[in-house]
């Protein structure tokens, strides 16, 4: 649970600089959101959270 949340600051934190430097417009953040709120109700949360923790495993060799 503490990697899960370090990574949500981590992308929370780079998110807020690109959008505050002008490289990632406001709207695609919204759509990107919107997108991670219909995988969430349609159930394909859990599977992109498993991936996710398969890869950042494998790149840092933890288990």
């Amino acid at each position: 649970m503490g990697a899960a949340l370090i990574l949500t600051a981590v992308m929370a934190l780079v998110t807020f600089l690109l959008v505050r430097s002008g490289e990632l417009k406001l709207w695609h953040v919204l759509l990107v959101g919107i997108l991670g709120i219909y995988l969430d109700r349609i159930g394909w949360a859990d599977p992109v959270a498993y991936a996710v923790t398969w890869l950042v495993q494998g790149l840092t060799h933890t288990t």
